[in-house]
């Protein structure tokens, strides 16, 4: 494995620079061992990553302004249209993990330019670097999650929750994991409804901490108590509609 690629981009701790034409570096690394694969480009001081790390998939920014829990960044990749996202950063951290890694990951494999605005203080840092259309690297990351990558670039990616219109009929409820060495964390979740409302086919996109068991807990929670209606209460119409939201745990209870 190139681990020199894993630590830039996993460990990156300067200011970011900006308006970056070209990768430094770019690269694809495996270790068996960790279970982790990782498609990498790194620039002067910032980096952008897809990782598959013991099964969960992420997209990871390094070199951002330190902070600390949810963070919103504004971007565009591409030609596709600015959008709103949310990142979740540890504590005092430069870097920051997508919500939704599997949308991410795909719209970045087709390569191109990335412009984004970071909150920073009082203000925003802006950023623009190119990124190489890198298809294989993070399709091979891609299958070492159990993901497939042009079926996710087919997709259409939420920018944050998105009922489809609908909304909360049943809120889900989710229980709290009883083995979680947590006492908070956030899982997103994407469902697809059935016609009387009720949630199917819940997959985890994101949970954090990674390996925490909030996730499963989320999916869980959502098949068993999820439902959506019209928002004029009516049921029906609904089938195959995909929604995405959030799951936020704290202690013993949960908030949405």
């Amino acid at each position: 494995m190139r681990g020199a690629v894993v630590a830039a981009v996993l460990a990156m701790a300067a200011s970011p620079a900006v308006a970056q034409e070209a990768g430094d570096h770019k690269d694809y690394g495996e270790d068996p061992a960790r279970k982790l694969s990782i498609a990498a480009v790194t620039f002067e001081n910032f980096g952008v990553a897809v990782r598959c790390m013991d099964g969960s998939l992420s997209v990871v920014l390094s070199g951002l302004p330190v902070a600390t829990g949810t963070r919103t960044v504004r971007y565009r990749m591409g030609d596709s249209e600015e959008t709103d996202g949310e990142w979740i950063s540890g504590r005092d951290s430069t870097s920051a993990f997508t919500v939704w890694p599997r949308f991410v990951a795909a719209g970045m494999s087709r390569g191109g330019r990335l412009a984004m605005s970071v909150p920073d203080g009082d203000g925003a840092r802006q950023y623009a670097v190119d990124l190489p259309a890198s298809a294989a690297s993070i399709g091979r990351v891609f299958r070492n999650c159990g993901h497939d990558l042009e079926a996710s670039i087919a997709d259409t990616a939420p920018s944050r929750e998105d009922l489809a219109g609908l909304v909360w009929r049943r809120t889900p409820e989710p229980s709290f994991p009883s083995q979680a060495s947590y006492n908070v964390g956030l899982a997103g979740v994407t469902c697809h409804v059935r016609d009387n409302g009720r949630l199917r086919d819940c997959r985890v996109e994101s949970e954090f901490p990674e390996g925490s068991g909030f996730g499963r807990a989320a999916t869980y929670g959502a098949h068993r108590t999820g439902q959506v209606a019209q928002a004029d209460g009516s049921t029906g119409g609904m089938a195959g509609r995909r929604v995405s939201f959030l799951v936020r745990y704290q202690a013993l209870n949960w908030h949405d």
